[in-house]
């Protein structure tokens, strides 16, 4: 009975939305429970599991927990004048897509992410656009964009994309879970000083509206009172669709320097895997990413932030608290197939930083790529450069331990929270709000699953460097239990 008033409410939103929307309603039906490595035919699957509306051909608001299920796509797009349209479709595992009953590809089968290009002309009317889909295992995606010879590529709905602009814009969760984990932050911090700062990690805003937490961290940061924010990358500079659309990719830029510059404090930016290659490859490059995202604190902070000349690492020497903060760029020289590198260069600075600091001057290491075991791609980075690297700076980190004061190293990429200390070194992941696959997860590490549009996901790093204590404060997603405590 609950399933079925489920399956009403959602068919009566369908009904309203399609009666009211001036650009195409998505209708979606998923199937749970599909075994198979191949799409089904789906006029003898039944009545569907779920069913909803979306603004595009996609898996947002698809509970990214799920695997083994089918999923059918359903809308009718308006033509205005006739013209040429061409449709870029991606999917992780298979798909067909049709344009009025006819079958433009087939791309079926388990598999990785795929990319189809296809064109056809469409005369002025309604026209029915149909995608099926399937997730066999671990990953799962769809990106799914249109372009004519007069439009950019585009989603197919932006009018449920501002609905949902204006949900997020209320931001009612915000306040109260700063409030909460405030309460526990000054519960431990009692009278003892502190250094700290928010991490904001892996938002990946690329066609979302998450980079409207990064402004979320910044009320936190003013009511923590920090010291400065993290950002330790994957803004989602080259996600589909602004690897092929510079407008788009700079878009990007604008809308998370805009989040960032309400904070009147310092940003220390470490890049990620998805900061580079937008904007169909001539975006962005460490100049770029210096000018959008380094260069305005570094300005800002004056004589006690350095950036290497050219480079996008650097360190802080944080005013007042007698802190070392070193910002890596774990992304080698930021082209695809180079990524997860701490490269050469970089390294021999990073050690001749590290002999020229002081013994009792406490030195905290981020990155975004965590190069321990216990992050998610160090074990699937079967590159022999790679793993050499991630050798070489935990070595490096190790030996520093031992002859000086090392907090650890904190770092985002993996989508999941998790600690370990080693050879001294403590080892810290952020989760971020970048989706997880929990197949893929490695054991140990934890995620948080939620929905941003609710929730925020920050982690909130406090150290009592007199006490050389250390205590992270998880605001929204997940709560006290993703706090955590150590010491160095």
């Amino acid at each position: 009975m609950l399933k079925k008033s489920i399956l009403a409410a959602a068919l009566a939103l369908i009904l309203a939305s399609c009666g009211s929307e001036k650009e195409p309603v998505v209708n979606y039906k998923l199937y749970l429970d599909w075994p198979e490595r191949q799409l089904p035919d789906f006029s003898t699957l039944g009545e569907p599991d779920i069913v909803g509306v979306k603004n595009n051909f996609d898996l947002v608001d698809i509970d990214e927990t799920l695997n083994h299920y089918a999923l059918l796509l359903e809308t009718t797009l308006k033509v205005k004048n006739e013209e040429e349209y061409t449709f870029k479709v991606s999917t992780d595992d298979g798909s067909k897509f049709y344009v009025d009953g006819e079958l433009q590809y087939d791309n079926d089968g388990a598999h990785g992410p795929i990319t189809k290009i296809v064109t056809k002309t469409l005369t002025k009317g309604k026209h029915s656009l149909r995608m099926e889909y399937f997730d066999f295992d671990k990953g799962q995606s769809i990106n799914f964009l249109y372009k004519t010879p007069t439009t950019e590529w585009r989603e197919l709905n932006n009018t449920l994309l501002d609905k949902e602009r204006k949900l997020t814009d209320k931001s009612g969760f915000v306040k109260p879970q700063i409030d909460e984990a405030y309460k526990r932050f000054a519960a431990w911090k009692g009278d003892d000083e502190v250094m700290l700062f928010p991490i904001v990690t892996d938002v990946h805003t690329c066609g979302r509206f998450t980079y409207k937490h990064i402004g979320h961290a910044v009320t936190a940061a003013k009511v923590f009172g920090a010291d400065f924010i993290a950002n330790l990358g994957d803004i989602g500079l080259n996600a589909y669709p602004a690897t092929e659309n510079k407008a788009y990719a700079k878009e990007i830029v604008d809308n998370t320097r805009a989040q960032m510059d309400k904070y009147d404090g310092i940003w220390l930016y470490t890049p990620g895997n998805h900061d580079w290659d937008a904007g169909e490859g001539d975006l962005f490059t460490d100049e770029d990413l210096n000018e959008f995202f380094q260069n305005p604190w570094k300005e800002r902070a004056g004589d006690s932030y350095h950036l290497v000349p050219g480079k996008t690492y650097g360190w802080y020497d944080v005013p007042g608290k007698n802190v070392r903060v070193v910002f890596l760029n774990s992304q080698g020289t930021g082209t695809v197939g180079s990524y997860y590198i701490f490269d050469d260069a970089q390294m021999e600075w990073f050690q001749g930083l590290l002999d020229s600091t002081p013994a009792d001057l406490p030195v905290l290491v981020m990155a975004h790529y965590m190069p321990h075991p216990i992050g998610r791609w160090t074990n699937v980075a079967t590159k022999e450069d790679t793993k050499a690297s991630n050798e070489r700076i935990m070595a490096v980190l190790s030996d520093f331990a031992k002859r000086g004061t090392l907090i650890g190293m904190f770092c985002g990429d993996s989508h999941a929270n998790a600690a370990v200390k080693e050879d001294g070194v403590n080892y810290y992941i952020s989760q971020g709000y970048g989706w997880v696959v929990p197949d893929l997860m490695v054991p140990g590490t934890i995620h948080a699953f939620y929905d941003y549009k609710t929730n925020m996901c920050v982690d909130v790093v406090a150290v009592k460097t007199a006490k050389r204590e250390v205590h992270t404060f998880r605001i929204g997603a997940g709560g006290e239990e993703y706090d955590s405590v150590f010491d160095y």
